[in-house]
């Protein structure tokens, strides 16, 4: 098992290396300072976004078929009592 936030972390760093690489592309393509870094910003919080959706969905634990199984019913209730 990953340590906690694993995913996340590598994940911020990848944000942080496209989103220099996304300004610096946009500077080599002749676009403005201000709007080579919205865009910057926009991918820097979309792929951070994804790292953190990444780690969530590997870190959710999903019980065995078996063991669901085994579990008792909610909703009957003893009547006898």
């Amino acid at each position: 098992m990953l340590a906690p936030y694993t995913v996340a972390r590598y994940g911020l760093y990848f944000a942080i290396g496209v989103a220099l690489l996304s300004v610096w592309l946009g500077q080599q393509a002749g676009a403005s300072l201000d709007y080579s870094l919205l865009r910057a910003v926009f991918v820097f919080l979309l792929f951070t976004v994804i790292a953190f959706v990444a780690e969530a969905v590997l870190s959710v634990r999903i019980p065995p078929q078996a063991a669901i199984a085994t579990l008792p019913e909610h909703g009957k209730q003893d009547d006898d009592v």
